[in-house]
């Protein structure tokens, strides 16, 4: 009996299988279908490499001229951050980065979008950072546009806020962070952020202290 398309996107997912996944989702609309529910799994690992796999896709469909068809998800991803949607745009700041990076042509305007619809809402500030910090200094100009509600986000009690605006900061060479990385250094509490395909785990004063180093 074939498997179930549940069963064979959990299983390439999780082996960062995206090639056969890739060619899946363009012969069987399902396929896609899985992958955009598993963008809300709560399974981490099975959630990230949803994002990367989105990412992919986009970046073939826009190679083959589907520029508009890209647009429109991206589109989706936008709504779904927003108080009409009736929903919470889990994933969706870290999918809209992750796009861009595959096809960099689009920062302007997604990538200050991105910033803008996440930044200020508790429930997208950890995506939005993250998106941030995957863009790195590319998004530097936006992050600067913004400067005033990027730098708020260390007003956050949220360890893994911290956890990340700190990272995130240091990626992206931001220099007015620094008074507000100095800051944390005496947080010794442990933040884990997803880079490349792993987990890394440090305190926040390690993430502060590797940003500053970085700006620097």
């Amino acid at each position: 009996m074939d498997k179930s398309v549940k069963q064979q996107v959990g299983e390439l997912l999780r082996k960062r299988d995206y090639d056969p996944l890739l060619d899946l989702c363009e012969r069987d609309r399902r396929f896609w279908q899985e992958v955009r529910f598993r963008l809300f799994d709560m399974d981490e690992n099975l959630r990230w490499t949803a994002i990367e796999m989105a990412a992919k896709l986009m970046r073939h469909w826009w190679s083959l001229g589907y520029e508009e068809k890209v647009r429109i998800y991206i589109r989706t991803l936008f709504w779904s951050m927003s108080d009409e949607s009736g929903g919470i745009g889990w994933s969706a700041p870290q999918t809209i980065a992750e796009i861009i990076v595959n096809i960099p042509e689009i920062i302007d305007p997604y990538g200050s979008m991105m910033i803008a619809y996440s930044i200020e809402e508790s429930s997208l500030m950890k995506g939005g950072l993250w998106g941030i910090g995957r863009l790195g200094r590319q998004i530097y100009d936006s992050v600067d546009f913004l400067k005033d509600k990027v730098l708020a986000v260390f007003q956050s009690d949220s360890i893994e806020v911290l956890g990340i605006a700190a990272w995130a900061m240091g990626e992206t060479g931001f220099k007015p962070a620094i008074p507000f990385l100095e800051k944390l250094m005496v947080h010794t509490e442990p933040a884990t952020i997803y880079i490349d395909g792993n987990f890394y785990e440090k305190t926040i004063k390690q993430w502060a202290e590797g940003a500053i180093t970085k700006i620097k």
